[in-house]
């Protein structure tokens, strides 16, 4: 544990500086920030993250905060095979914490499982890029349901 009187000597000047989920305006400068540095250090020419990755951004808790975010763009950096980061360049753990904090959507029936999903069927097809196993597991739910919905 952190010595009591240490923390006392240091803390001479207080900083109160608000999480990231707290600023989401410098999500924008932040994203660019890390993009150039990442495009220096892996001789990269990535331009700029796509709309679903930046509303995928927006809507994280980031309890890691700027660090949280700098380590999934060096990843999806790596990754991208293009000049715009996609869904499928981030890393898992980032998409699954974004998935599990989505809330029950009335837009599935209540004869399923309780679905976590704030998103729309066509926002989770937009992120899967069409696929539709991919847009149910991104929903909670099964393919047949993905399909069902479609069909109406």
């Amino acid at each position: 544990s952190f010595r009591q009187d240490l923390f006392y000597r240091l803390n001479v000047i207080r900083i109160v500086l608000p999480s990231l989920k707290e600023r989401l305006d410098d999500l924008t400068p932040l994203v660019a920030h890390f993009i150039a540095k990442f495009n220096d250090k892996f001789n990269r020419n990535i331009k700029d993250v796509s709309i679903d990755v930046m509303g995928i951004f927006r809507s994280h808790d980031w309890p890691g905060n700027v660090r949280e975010l700098e380590h999934a763009i060096e990843h999806a950096s790596i990754l991208c095979k293009s000049d715009i980061i996609s869904v499928h360049d981030l890393p898992m753990d980032l998409l699954d914490a974004v998935n599990s904090g989505l809330k029950t959507d009335s837009f599935f029936d209540t004869t399923q499982k309780p679905v976590k999903s704030s998103m729309t069927l066509e926002e989770a097809l937009a992120m899967a890029d069409g696929n539709k196993t991919r847009a149910a597991s991104l929903l909670g739910v099964s393919r047949r349901t993905i399909y069902r919905h479609l069909e109406e």
